[in-house]
């Protein structure tokens, strides 16, 4: 908490008034004021009932006489308009009316003691009001679960709602909200012993209703600087206090504020030894505490005025007090022992609450991945049947071509030319076809992995959730807990790795599409890692036994450059295939001391991003160096490559990209390619 503390508007540092006595009429004449402009709102309103006849007027009256006129006056007739204006707003569905009085219902339980119902419906309004963006209604609703759990004594949880309280009160710029936020977070603090926070909060809260007019609850600002003065040892000053919120109170009667200022000013008295004084305020104290018929004032009251009784030698008065705190104090335990009650049945509620959340929630989790399982299945099955279906096309195209050049080999030259242009064509989209198909088992064994996970963690959560069934049956809330972390953390990995998976499908789709040609901005460095990858996996898909250290020496600086990254991809792929072909074929000769290795690195180089694939397997002999870039040239045995790689990725970097590719190679030691693309 921030100990810097703000004195008041009007107030030295330490909150003493400056001009006390025009700041107490000032107060005065602003709170008569305020009850008149309430009156008069509230009569307005039923004028203009009476003219138009609307239901919705009539709802707003009920909330405005239920919050305004009877809410510290007459509590029974407030619950009857909260209830009449709840039935009429729910029958012509007007929702904001609904929220309003739901809100006022919570606050008038709350003060009758019925504080599980009040909390239940305060939950029940703010997803409501959250959604149709209600904020007045959202920011009273956290005020009044701050009161619930501060009557509780549950004070963390008080000062997380009033906390919400100020925020909300603050984001919608409702002047009254503020200062009462303000004042009700000062409150809990005084209960907690923070005086510090508390004078922090109770200076704010004046500052705001004296700024701006909404001094309806002046009177508790200024007790709370009295209790401050009281707390810091300056008795003096906190009568002064106490004696100006009594004259405050005095205009509005309200008895539970006057009882306590008394009492607080008879206990002033006896710290400076006026007993006379804090025997007149200790009656005053118990007078207004039975007017208000609340057994804690009156048992406070009634204990102070047994101590002064006896102090004195008056043992009659104080023996008639003594049993008033007795009958007051059983009522009060009895109350006391209602409110436990509650709260434990209240927690064990939200226990159970939070218990078929958690298993709904992975009921929903599994269902979703069980969804998402089915879903790639079929999604598979229909990419296979789909390729399938265009490779058996294309074949056919094929066959039928072939009869054609057969039937019509008589025709001219330019036919023969035309057709041989044509079967070209048909190799390239062949060579780009296998590298797809390598692509693809790169992939399935990336993905493979990812799911594994998902699949491994779901039945661990699974086991989880039934050891938290039987921890839950023996009451053990400690064990509950960490196996919920446990659930969660595992959670988070199975998130992790569906993302992953989820990451690797969309780069297969991306790379499936149909070439545009358009150039997008595109991190090198990333594309060459996640193709390097695929391209190890894909030949580790065909030869188990394959092994080969990848390693990457990637520029962290090298800025993103304009490429088509479906045509930089095949080059990336046909690279790293020719390099892992290289290493895996060295490997079946060389000896156990053999480790076949493939690095990639990437830089910049005037002007230029390099990227150098290089690896130690077989290399290129010195005779074959300038041919290898020519169409259907190839060192592979027959079947297994068409002598198109090297030719596409020359074209797609030169051509397509104006840039440059260039080999270095020792026979039986290595070979190093080269590409730089202009920035």
């Amino acid at each position: 908490m921030n100990k810097r503390i703000f004195a008041p508007a009007g107030h030295r540092s330490g909150g003493v008034p400056v001009k006390g006595f025009f700041l107490l009429i000032a107060c005065l004449l602003l709170c008569a004021h305020a009850a008149n402009a309430q009156k008069i709102f509230v009569d307005s309103l039923t004028r203009a009932y009476h003219q138009n006849h609307q239901d919705t007027t009539l709802v707003q009256l009920y909330a405005e006489k239920a919050e305004k006129i009877y809410i510290t006056s007459d509590p029974d007739s407030g619950m009857t308009c909260v209830t009449k204006g709840l039935e009429l707003s729910r029958s012509i569905h007007y929702k904001h009316g609904e929220l309003r009085l739901m809100t006022l219902k919570a606050v008038y339980l709350n003060r009758r003691g019925g504080l599980v119902e009040s909390i239940k419906i305060s939950f029940d309004v703010i997803p409501q009001a959250t959604k149709t963006n209600d904020k007045r209604v959202l920011a009273q609703a956290y005020n009044n679960l701050g009161l619930c759990y501060q009557v509780l004594k549950n004070y963390h949880k008080s000062i997380d709602y009033y906390l919400l309280f100020i925020r909300d009160a603050e984001r919608g710029h409702f002047a009254d909200y503020q200062v009462t936020a303000y004042n009700n977070t000062a409150r809990v603090y005084f209960d907690i012993g923070n005086i510090d926070s508390a004078s922090y909060f109770n200076k704010k809260a004046y500052a705001t209703a004296i700024r701006t007019g909404n001094v309806r609850n002046i009177a508790y600002l200024i007790r709370n600087f009295g209790t401050v003065a009281t707390a810091k040892g300056d008795y003096k000053k906190a009568i002064d206090y106490f004696r100006k919120s009594i004259i405050v109170l005095k205009v509005k009667t309200n008895h539970y504020l006057l009882s306590e200022d008394n009492r607080r000013l008879a206990e002033a008295y006896l710290h400076l030894k006026r007993t006379d004084s804090a025997l007149f305020f200790a009656k005053g104290a118990y007078d207004e505490g039975k007017l208000d018929k609340d057994p804690e004032l009156v048992m406070k009251a009634a204990d102070m005025l047994t101590s002064i009784y006896s102090s004195a030698g008056d043992y009659k008065n104080a023996w008639l007090y003594q049993q008033e705190k007795i009958v007051n104090g059983d009522s009060l335990f009895s109350r006391e022992k209602s409110l436990q009650i509650q709260n434990l049945t209240f927690n064990e509620d939200q226990r159970r609450q939070r218990e078929t959340e958690i298993r709904n929630a992975e009921e929903a989790r599994m269902r979703f991945y069980l969804l998402l399982g089915i879903l790639s299945v079929f999604v598979l099955i229909a990419g296979i049947l789909l390729f399938a279906n265009q490779q058996r096309k294309k074949a056919n195209h094929v066959l039928h071509e072939r009869n054609e050049q057969i039937e019509t080999q008589h025709k001219a030259l330019e036919k023969t030319l035309s057709d041989l242009k044509t079967t070209q064509k048909q190799l390239i989209q062949s060579e780009k076809m296998a590298s797809l198909g390598e692509l693809t088992a790169g992939i399935a064994h990336e993905i493979q992995n990812p799911l594994n996970f998902v699949n491994n963690f779901s039945e661990v959560n699974t086991e989880l959730i039934d050891e938290m069934d039987e921890e839950i049956d023996k009451g053990d809330m400690d064990e509950v807990k960490a196996i919920a972390k446990n659930i969660k953390a595992n959670q988070q990995k199975i998130s992790q790795h569906g993302k992953r998976a989820d990451f690797i499908v969309k780069g297969m789709l991306e790379h499936s599409r149909v070439n545009t040609g358009e150039k997008q901005l595109t991190d090198m460095n990333v594309l060459c890692d996640e193709f390097l990858k695929l391209s190890y996996h894909g030949l580790r898909a065909k030869d188990k036994n394959f092994n080969a250290e990848m390693i990457t020496h990637f520029d962290p600086d090298l800025p993103k450059i304009k490429v088509s990254q479906q045509d930089m991809g095949r080059v990336m792929l046909n690279l790293f295939n020719n390099a892992f072909y290289a290493v895996n074929q060295k490997l079946k000769t060389a000896g156990a001391h053999y480790k076949p290795e493939v690095a990639v690195s990437t830089l910049v180089d005037g002007g230029q991003v390099v990227i150098r694939v290089k690896d130690n397997g077989i290399g290129i002999p010195d005779a074959i160096k300038e041919k290898i870039m020519q169409p259907f040239f190839t060192t592979k045995p027959t079947g297994e490559g068409t002598g198109l790689g090297l030719s596409l990725t020359y074209d797609m970097v030169v051509k397509g990209h104006g840039g440059s590719i260039k080999v270095n190679s020792v026979e039986g030691e290595g070979a190093e390619f080269t590409i730089m693309l202009p920035l």
